[in-house]
Order: structure tokens, then C-alpha cells, then sequence
């Protein structure tokens, strides 16, 4: 303990201010000043001021714990800030009275963050949210000041863990329209931004490092009684990627398995809705404040969190079915309470009002797959991702076949067939089971997801709904058969990539069929199909380069390099669309023949090298025209890569028509 002393907590205040205004203007103005006098050739040494400008943050906070203490020992003493004067109508503005504290206890940071921890305790034991909000208003204020202080966070989040995540359950508003006041939001962010913060940050060194948050700090946020109020932290706190990815996919865990065990994720019902109009607007609230879809957004948003969580070997495939799902949407309320006995005699009706909620579950599910490609654990988990979401995907079909996913799922589906659309020509045709391995089952090549055969049959209808999302999908694959031909070329190896992606292009073709589209459609979409096609690879879509001998390296551009069209006008605007159609009539023969990507595959592998003076040639890529045609004709019996052009092209017919 060190000296008491007297002081004047206004005062203290003032002073607060004035060091905290130093310390930001020295962390705004030190680098220039550095800058500038180094620039004019000054002598003088800088190598002291970044340790100059943590000192003065230190001193700020040291200030702020004792303006705080002081405050306290004010009202301690029974001083109010209004209080009523004689003569005076209404209450004035009364300036706290002299407190001793002792200087040297209060200055340290830690204890500031133990005393909010036992401000918030009291504040929300009391259950009433205008106390509560009176008596934290300046906890925002410390917690934003001390995120990045390591001896607060650890004081505070040890005191007030558990209360601290059932804040939004007791400052929701009981009435009125909003759920949450201004300054209840305000300290639901700060309360977020501090957890995002502290569960970063590590304390000790070496084998002795941990995490700093405790583990019940942690249990408290993953396994407490109150999912809602946990996902309403997650809903105001800072971006995914501010939190720690481990405390967001145990979080994401625990919401998935609170919804599937029927636990409160919604916001507390605030008495009957007595109007269809009132249970609507509960509907839309609901959804407004969906404590899973919260947490699924900030677990997308991280990235690694979603992997963790569907990339898991032992429990991925768990939450994967509960995400490959058509029942997200709110429950909807029942229209009988609000019709007459005369229209509606008695008896539950279907329910009404529901509001979809599946746009999360879809950016989780693209977030679970978008690794890079290669050998790193986050790919390898990113991989297992794929597996299991194709197994759910199948289970789904089987259960439900006349069902149909909502769109924002679906696109997930479609986006990760794109990404590991190599991977799923290899499994297309094999139904010999599911796994992750590397490439060519060799240590040190990527990781490749290996899917069931069987249930690539049922994953495509149910991702791929309607002529317009299989003429995406299928133009994709036309490009690929580029790469296909480029990797057989370039494989030492007896792996034939070509075969296998033009089987799993007839695999899907099939699965088209099956669906019973109009004929009249089908035409329309081979239409469009070709002017897509044509629009990908003449601006660059695809192009792979294989300058480095056959390894991971050009294994891994394989399964990466065409996984997403560049930035082109031809796909972006209508005016060169509508060109598109004008000159389809011209160009629909060539581009939908298989010649073109296989061409385009044997030139990416240096195997066949056009004219100089092709004119159906430049910038790398094809731009076919009828010298094109007179081309292919007389150099049909020419070999490339080991074989004639002719077999390339009707090896790649024969593995399409035998899917068919």
C-alpha cells in the first residue's frame, strides 16, 4: 500500500483528460516528427519514443483507476452529482467533495478492471434495465480504453465472465419499440469488443504461454444458460476476424446445438401479439436479433472458425446436417387467433410469417471451404468441409426429395463444387467411400477431398436448381477441361484428368436430365451457355501456367487456378452481353464443341504452340473465327502430348457420353 492522499475527483477528472490528450497526440504526431527530423539530418535519437508514448497510456490509465476510486469514495461519503439547493427549482449540479484514496493501490489498471467487474455484477443482479444502464454508462468508456491492456482484461473478465454475457438479457427493453435503448447497444459493443479482445491475448512465454481468458471465462461464453444473450456479444462485437477462431467455433457449437435441442435463441417475447400485424412484427424481430445467425456471421466472417468447426473429422458431419437444412427461417405464428369463428372454426392452421434466416448458414458454409489449397492443417480442414458437406447434402436429398434448399444454401453448394471441382471428378463414378488424403495418397502434396460417388449424385440436383444455375456451373466445367488436358499432359503419371473431368461434366448433364426441364429451355440455355463460355475464356478465365516441372506446385494450380473468373466486362455489363448475343449465331458452333477447351488445355501446357500468324490466337488465349475451323480440320492427326488432337478431343466425348 502506499500514501494516502487528498483529492478533488473534478479536478482529478480534468487532469485524466488532459495526459489522455498528450498520449494521443504524441501516437498521432511521434512518427511524423520522427520522419521529418531524420529527414533534415538530425542527430537526435527517436529510439525512445514508442516506449515514451506506452508510458503515457500507462499513465492515462493509471489516472482514470484513481479518477474512478475517486468517484466512488464521493459517493461513499453520500455525495449525488444533482442534488436540490433552497430557492432553486429542480436539481442542481453539485462538485464531489475532497476524498482521500490511497495513490499508489488505485493506479493500477488491474484493479480498475476488478472494480467495473463488481460495478457490472451489481448493475445487472438487479434485473432492471434503466438502473443498469444509469449505473455503467461509463463502463464503455474504461473498456474501450483498456482493450488492449492485458492485466484489466484478465481482472475484469475473471469478475464478470459469467454476468457479463447475460448483459443483453437484462438491458433489453420491456416495452416500446426497440429492443435495445442507444446506450444499451453501446455497451453490448463494448462488452463484444472487449471479449474479441481478451480472447486473443496470451499471457506467460514459451510452454508456459495460455490463454488469458480463464477457463471458466470461456465456459461461461460457450456453455452458459443464455445462448441469446452469448450471441447478442457476438452480434455487436467487432468483425470475426477481431476473435479468437477457437471461442467462435466452441460459440458456433454451442448455438448449433442449443437450436437443435429446442433452447431460447430468440429475443424474450415482450407479452402477446393481439394483431396479425403485432405477430409479424415479432417475426421480423426474431429474425432481427437471431442470436445462430449472429454468431454464423462472425464465425464466417473469421474464416478459420467455420473450418474448425465443419472440418472437424469426429463431429463435422453433426453440424453440417443441422446447416444443409431448409428449416431456417423463424417459426411463424398460427393466423387462427386473428381470423373469426365464422372463417376459421377451430383448429391449428399452418403456420404464417416466417422470415428466412439462411443467408448466414450460407457465408458459413462458403467460409468452411475457402482454404487455400495445399498442405497446411486449415486446408486439410477446409477439405474435410467439402466431405462432410456433400454427405449432408446427400442426406438431405434422401430424406427430403421433393424439397428444395433455400438460395443462399444452394449457392454454398454450388460455390464449393467450383472450388474442388478436380476433387470431384476424381470421385465422380466411384462410390467407394469418403475421406480427405493427399494428392496421389503421396506426403507433402495437397490435401484432396475425396467424396462418395453415390452422393455426388444426389448433391448436384439438390444444389443445382433450374436450367439458369446448371448453364453457370457447366460453363465453369467447359473451362476446366482446359486445365484437365494441361495436368494429363504435365502428369508423369499414367492420371488421366481429362477422362475424369469430362466424366463428371456428363455426371452433371445427367443429373440436368433428370430434372425434367422443357426442351425449349434446354435450347434457350445452350445458348446462353455458349455466349458465357466464350465470354470466360476470352477474358482470361482459366488460364493456368505450368512453367515449373510436375510437383505439388503445379498439382496445387491445378486445383486452384481456375477457380473464379477474373474481372471482365464481358460478364459484367450488358452492353457487351447483348454483343455476345448478336454474334452468337457466328461463334455457338465452336464454342460449344470440347475442341476449345482442349486446345486451350494442350497450348497452357506448352504442348501444341499456334502459328505465329494465327489470327484465332492472342493475349495467351483462344479467339476462335473460321481459320480456327480450317486450323482443327488438317491438324486433326497431330500429335500433342503423346497423342493425336483427334484422340484428346474424343476422349473427352466418350467419358461425357458414358456418364449419360
Amino acid at each position: 500500500m502506499g500514501e494516502f492522499v487528498g483529492v478533488d475527483p473534478e479536478n482529478l477528472k480534468e487532469l485524466t483528460k488532459r495526459l489522455e490528450h498528450l498520449h494521443d497526440l504524441l501516437a498521432r504526431q511521434g512518427p511524423a516528427i520522427h520522419q521529418k527530423m531524420q529527414k533534415w539530418g538530425s542527430e537526435l535519437s527517436f529510439a525512445s519514443l514508442s516506449r515514451l508514448i506506452a508510458a503515457a497510456l500507462d499513465d492515462v490509465r493509471d489516472m482514470d483507476a484513481r479518477t474512478t476510486r475517486a468517484y466512488e469514495l464521493a459517493r461513499e461519503q453520500g455525495w449525488s452529482v444533482m442534488t436540490r439547493a433552497p430557492g432553486v427549482l429542480g436539481p442542481v449540479f453539485t462538485r464531489p467533495p475532497v476524498v482521500r484514496l490511497d495513490w499508489e493501490a488505485t493506479g493500477r489498471s488491474g484493479d480498475q478492471g476488478r472494480r467495473d467487474a463488481e460495478a457490472l455484477t451489481a448493475a445487472l443482479a438487479a434485473k432492471d434495465p434503466e438502473a443498469a444502464r444509469a449505473a455503467l454508462s461509463m463502463l464503455p468508456e474504461h473498456l474501450e480504453r483498456h482493450l488492449a491492456d492485458k492485466d484489466y482484461q484478465a481482472a475484469f473478465w475473471a469478475g464478470a465472465g459469467p454476468l457479463a454475457v447475460q448483459a443483453a438479457r437484462t438491458l433489453y427493453n420491456r416495452t416500446g419499440p426497440a429492443l435495445f435503448s442507444a446506450e444499451s447497444v453501446g455497451i453490448l459493443r463494448a462488452l463484444g469488443a472487449s471479449l474479441a479482445a481478451a480472447s486473443r491475448m496470451r499471457v506467460g512465454t514459451g510452454k508456459e504461454s495460455r490463454p488469458l481468458l480463464s477457463t471458466a471465462a470461456r465456459d461461461a461464453m460457450t456453455r452458459g444458460s443464455d445462448p441469446w444473450s452469448a450471441g447478442m456479444l457476438a452480434k455487436y462485437g467487432p468483425d470475426g476476424r477481431s476473435w479468437d477462431p477457437r471461442l467462435l467455433a466452441d460459440l458456433t457449437r454451442t448455438m448449433l446445438d442449443a437450436r437443435a435441442a429446442g433452447k431460447t435463441i430468440w429475443p424474450p417475447a415482450r407479452g402477446e401479439a393481439e394483431t396479425d400485424t403485432g405477430a409479424t412484427r415479432h417475426q421480423r424481430l426474431m429474425a432481427e436479433f437471431d442470436a445462430v445467425g449472429a454468431v454464423l456471421r462472425r464465425a464466417a466472417e473469421n474464416g478459420v472458425a467455420a473450418r474448425h468447426v465443419l472440418g472437424d473429422p469426429a463431429t463435422g458431419l453433426r453440424y453440417t446436417r443441422m446447416l444443409v437444412s431448409d428449416s431456417w427461417h423463424t417459426p411463424g405464428y398460427d393466423p387462427g387467433r386473428f381470423l373469426s369463428s365464422y372463417v376459421h372454426p377451430g383448429g391449428a392452421l399452418p403456420p404464417v410469417g416466417r422470415v428466412d434466416l439462411s443467408t448466414p448458414v450460407g457465408a458459413f458454409l462458403k467460409a468452411a471451404v475457402s482454404a487455400e489449397r495445399g498442405t497446411s492443417a486449415d486446408a486439410e480442414e477446409s477439405a474435410w468441409s467439402v466431405v462432410h458437406i456433400v454427405q449432408a447434402t446427400a442426406d438431405f436429398a434422401t430424406a427430403s426429395p421433393d424439397r428444395v434448399l433455400p438460395d443462399p444454401i444452394r449457392a454454398s453448394l454450388a460455390f464449393a463444387a467450383a472450388r474442388y471441382l478436380p476433387d470431384f471428378a476424381m470421385s465422380a463414378g466411384r462410390p467407394y467411400g469418403s475421406g480427405v488424403i493427399p494428392l496421389g495418397n503421396h506426403d507433402g502434396n495437397p490435401w484432396v477431398a475425396v467424396a462418395d460417388g453415390s452422393q455426388l449424385e444426389l448433391f448436384f440436383p439438390a444444389a443445382l436448381h433450374g436450367s439458369k444455375e446448371y448453364l453457370a456451373f457447366k460453363a465453369l466445367m467447359d473451362t476446366r477441361v482446359s486445365a484437365a488436358v494441361a495436368a494429363t499432359v504435365k502428369d508423369p503419371s499414367d492420371a488421366d484428368y481429362l477422362s475424369e473431368m469430362a466424366g463428371l461434366f456428363g455426371l452433371v448433364e445427367r443429373t440436368q436430365a433428370d430434372q425434367n426441364f422443357a426442351e425449349h429451355d434446354r435450347q434457350d440455355e445452350e445458348a446462353e451457355r455458349g455466349q458465357l463460355l466464350l465470354a470466360m475464356f476470352t477474358g482470361g478465365f482459366g488460364a493456368l501456367s505450368f512453367e515449373k516441372t510436375w510437383g505439388p506446385g503445379v498439382m496445387t494450380q491445378f486445383l486452384t487456378g481456375v477457380g473464379g473468373p477474373v474481372v471482365d466486362d464481358a460478364l459484367d455489363t450488358d452492353h457487351k452481353w447483348k454483343a455476345l448475343q448478336d454474334n452468337a449465331a457466328g461463334f455457338r458452333k465452336q464454342v460449344l464443341h470440347v475442341e476449345l477447351p482442349v486446345v486451350q488445355g494442350l497450348i497452357d501446357a506448352g504442348a501444341l504452340r499456334p502459328p505465329e500468324d494465327a489470327t484465332w490466337f492472342a493475349d495467351g488465349r483462344l479467339r476462335p473465327d473460321p481459320s480456327f475451323t480450317s486450323w482443327l480440320s488438317r491438324h486433326a492427326e497431330t500429335r500433342y502430348g503423346g497423342r493425336r488432337l483427334e484422340d484428346w478431343i474424343k476422349e473427352a466425348q466418350l467419358a461425357m457420353r458414358l456418364q449419360q
